[in-house]
């Protein structure tokens, strides 16, 4: 495994070459699996992919330079650095969600934005969490970004999904997320894309055939919220127990720009859960009176 200060040293060099617009430079420092993420369900996997986007980004600002202003290493295994770009928008700008490039404009930006890097055991990049200010970059070349879907629309989305829970029909839940969005619960491994989703909701409603899913309340901050719900049901399904179980949790959502669930990770009381599985809700009630 790598230091921290072997992994400084291999960013430093990363920025060394993408200031001098070395995109294979740049690339070397990548693992061949290597992931990189914004944030709102969309990623992109392997090292020629993100060479590609690299490439098209210097296309679009050929005289870009990137100052990082503080790097720091939580763990040996990861890093994260803060950093400022400047750049004057020269060629044809592609992003993510946007269907036609954006012509170049001949206007300078000056925008910020931060990365969670991790490093698998030869030092490479593996995973790369980039957080940019990408609305502050379109604003300065004139573009108006997408707005961000307001408290209502986020409510009228967490009705639905409860519905959808509520219907036995798993695909129409997974549908509520973004085309590459995921759901984890517990912590665990996440779903990713709407036919993992679909998996995990029909494991629910196949496990308890009679489940209902209620709206507790929901907690809206900008585009992320916070969706506490109740599930009830038995536990009727092949190889069931036959309980019903009553399980209250929430789930902390990142809403994407097209208004749909980006990311999602839940949590709930496992251990309460499995108890009730096993002797039922009410007799579990009943039994801590």
């Amino acid at each position: 495994m790598a230091t921290s200060r072997e992994n400084f040293a291999r960013i430093r060099n990363l920025v060394a070459a993408f200031n001098r617009h070395d995109v294979p430079a740049c690339a070397a420092h990548l693992s061949a699996t290597a992931t990189l993420s914004r944030g709102d369900g969309l990623s992109l996997e392997g090292r020629d992919a993100l060479a590609a986007r690299l490439q098209d980004f210097l296309i679009a600002f050929p005289d870009a330079r990137l100052t990082p202003f503080q790097m720091l290493t939580p763990r040996s295994d990861v890093a994260v650095v803060e950093w400022t770009l400047e750049a004057t928008h020269l060629g044809a700008l592609r992003l993510p969600g946007r269907s036609e490039p954006i012509p170049p404009t001949g206007r300078a930006v000056r925008f910020v934005g931060a990365n969670l890097i991790g490093f698998n055991a030869a030092g490479e990049i593996e995973w790369n969490e980039a957080r940019i200010d990408i609305a502050t970059l379109l604003t300065q070349i004139g573009i108006s970004p997408a707005p961000s879907p307001n408290s209502t629309e986020i409510r009228e989305l967490a009705e639905r999904y409860t519905a959808a829970w509520c219907s036995g029909d798993a695909p129409s839940v997974a549908a509520f997320y973004a085309e590459n969005g995921s759901l984890s619960v517990n912590g665990g491994a996440p779903a990713a894309g709407r036919e993992a989703i679909t998996a995990v909701a029909q494991g629910f409603m196949t496990a308890f055939p009679d489940m209902e899913v209620f709206l507790d309340d929901l907690l809206v901050q900008d585009d992320r919220a916070i969706y506490r719900w109740t599930l009830t049901g038995t536990n009727s399904g092949p190889g069931g127990t036959g309980h019903e179980v009553r399980i209250s949790g929430f789930e902390v959502w990142q809403i994407g720009k097209d208004g749909l669930i980006a990311h999602s990770r839940g949590y709930f009381d496992s251990a309460a859960y499995l108890r009730q599985l096993e002797l039922g809700a009410k007799e579990v009630r009943e039994g801590m009176r």
